[in-house]
């Protein structure tokens, strides 16, 4: 699963053409449940990033830090993923408030597939109306955020509670296959071939 910040724009742009805020933290909950939902119903997550047990809910990492390091500009961070480029976000997004941004021109990448734009589609019309506040609150009975110790990364397995057993297994299955097939590239693309 390799974070994809083309992915990262369109959300932003969807969301903003749906009238959502682009606070961080609605951001940060609306990509987990979009990414929890996308998971569950077809194996995958949208943006390939790390969820972590941050005290309003599960939360975005790598998309944290670059949402931290347009608000902050002192603020640094290291990307391993060498395809992510840090500035693309300022060229889309602009800031306009304390953890405010607002979109500066729409993304035209059509980097979602027909099924992420179904689940996006799905997330707004369920919890779009609902406030930050309530979002939080939903997030907090999910097994993601009762189940992982503060601050720590949220294990993928816990995306799917509540779904019968062998639809666990087989998403589980998915998960450790994208996993593997990541870590195969991550050694091609740094000379190791073992």
């Amino acid at each position: 699963m390799s974070y994809d910040i083309e992915k990262l724009i369109d959300i932003f742009t969807i969301l903003s053409q749906n009238k959502q805020e682009l606070d961080k933290l609605r951001i940060s909950k609306l990509l987990y449940f979009i990414d929890k939902e996308h998971l569950r119903k077809y194996g995958r997550v949208v943006l390939g990033d790390r969820y972590y047990r941050m005290d309003y809910g599960p939360a975005p990492g790598l998309t944290l830090d670059l949402l931290n390091e347009l608000f902050d500009p002192e603020f640094d961070f290291y990307v391993k993923d060498k395809k992510i480029n840090k500035n693309i976000l300022s060229s889309y997004l602009e800031v306009v408030g304390p953890y405010r941004l607002k979109l500066k021109k729409t993304s035209n990448f059509d980097a979602l597939s027909i099924s992420e734009i179904e689940v996006i589609d799905k997330v707004l019309k369920e919890l779009g109306l609902l406030k930050t506040g309530d979002l939080i609150e939903l997030s907090h009975k999910d097994a993601t955020w009762k189940k992982t110790k503060e601050n720590k990364e949220i294990d993928y397995c816990l995306f799917l509670d509540g779904l019968p057993d062998d639809e666990k297994e087989l998403i589980k299955g998915l998960i450790k296959i994208d996993t593997e097939n990541q870590r195969y590239v991550d050694k091609l693309e740094n000379g190791c071939y073992t």
